[in-house]
C-alpha cells in the first residue's frame, strides 16, 4: 500500500530517516524544513506534528517507545519500514493573508500576557490538555503494568520499583500540567455560543 506525506514530514521521516522521536523533536526538524515558508506559529508546527504521529500511531506505522521519560517517544514500526511512501502534492492557493500579530496586554505586575478573550488560546489550551491527557493515560498504563509485572513475578520486584517509582512520577507531573491549565482555563470567559 502506497501511503502519502507532506513533503516537509516526507523529507523529515523517509529522506532524513528521522526514527527514535519526539512530537517536539519531530516539530523542530519540520520548522527547520520549512524554513520561512509559512507563517505559522510555533502551537501550529506542534499541533501538526502531534496529528500526524497520531495518525502514523493509529495505522501501526509508529509505536510510543515503553521508556519512562517525561515526553513519549515514537519509533518506526516495520510495517512503516517495509511501506512505500510518496510526497502529497501540494496544492498552491494563492498569496497567504500574513496573521495579524496578537497584541500583548498589561497586566498589574506589568507583564505582558494575551488577552483572554483570544479564542485561538482558549482552543490551544483545550488542545494541550487532551494531549497531556494522553500522555496521562499512557503513563498511568505503564504504572498499572509494573504493578501487574510485581504481582505476577515478584522476584522482579527490584528491577520493577524503579521503573513504578518514575513513571508514577511521571503521572503526577504530567496531572501538575494538566491542573494548571484547566485552572487557566475555568478562569477564562467561555465562547459565546453563535
Amino acid at each position: 500500500m502506497t501511503r502519502s506525506l507532506s513533503p516537509e514530514f516526507y523529507s523529515v521521516l523517509i529522506e532524513g530517516n528521522l526514527n527514535n522521536f519526539t512530537v517536539m523533536e519531530l516539530r523542530d526538524a519540520i520548522i527547520r524544513e520549512c524554513k520561512d515558508e509559512t507563517d505559522m506559529t510555533l502551537r501550529d508546527y506542534h499541533k501538526r506534528a502531534y496529528r500526524v504521529v497520531l495518525r502514523l500511531l493509529t495505522a501501526g506505522l509508529l509505536e510510543k517507545s515503553k521508556d519512562i521519560s517525561e515526553f513519549a517517544r515514537y519509533k518506526k514500526t516495520p510495517l512503516f519500514v517495509a511501506s512505500v511512501f510518496k510526497q502529497r502534492v501540494t496544492v498552491d492557493r494563492g498569496p497567504k493573508q500574513p496573521r495579524q500579530p496578537k497584541q500583548p496586554t498589561q497586566v498589574e505586575h506589568g507583564a505582558p500576557s494575551l488577552p483572554v478573550k483570544d479564542p485561538c488560546i482558549r482552543d490551544e489550551l483545550d488542545q494541550l490538555v487532551k494531549t497531556y491527557q494522553v500522555d496521562l493515560l499512557s503513563s498511568i498504563g505503564e504504572s498499572e503494568e509494573y504493578l501487574r509485572l510485581h504481582q505476577t513475578y515478584p522476584q522482579l520486584k527490584a528491577k520493577l520499583e524503579p521503573h513504578y517509582l518514575k513513571s508514577r512520577d511521571v503521572s503526577s507531573k504530567i496531572l501538575g500540567k494538566i491542573r494548571a491549565i484547566e485552572s487557566v482555563l475555568a478562569g477564562m470567559p467561555k465562547d459565546p455560543v453563535s
